[in-house]
C-alpha cells in the first residue's frame, strides 16, 4: 500500500506537466493601468504587456493562439 502513494503523487505531477499549455503558462498578470480604452496588464515573470477591454489576458506572453 505504501508503494502506491509515491506512484500516485508522481502520476499527478506528470499529468499536470503534460496538461500545461500557452494558455496556462508562467505569466502572472498584474493590472498596471485603466482608462476609457481598456485595462493595461504587465507580467512580472516574462515582462509581457497586454491591453484588454475587460478581464485579464487569456494567453501567456500577450500572444494570441497560434
Amino acid at each position: 500500500m505504501l508503494f502506491f502513494v509515491p506512484l500516485i503523487v508522481i502520476a499527478l505531477y506528470v499529468g499536470m506537466y503534460l496538461m500545461r499549455s500557452n494558455k496556462t503558462g508562467a505569466c502572472r498578470w498584474r493590472q498596471v493601468g485603466k482608462d476609457e480604452t481598456g485595462v493595461r496588464w504587465r507580467c512580472p515573470v516574462c515582462g509581457a504587456e497586454a491591453e484588454t477591454v475587460a478581464g485579464e489576458p487569456k494567453f501567456c506572453g500577450g500572444q494570441g493562439p497560434r
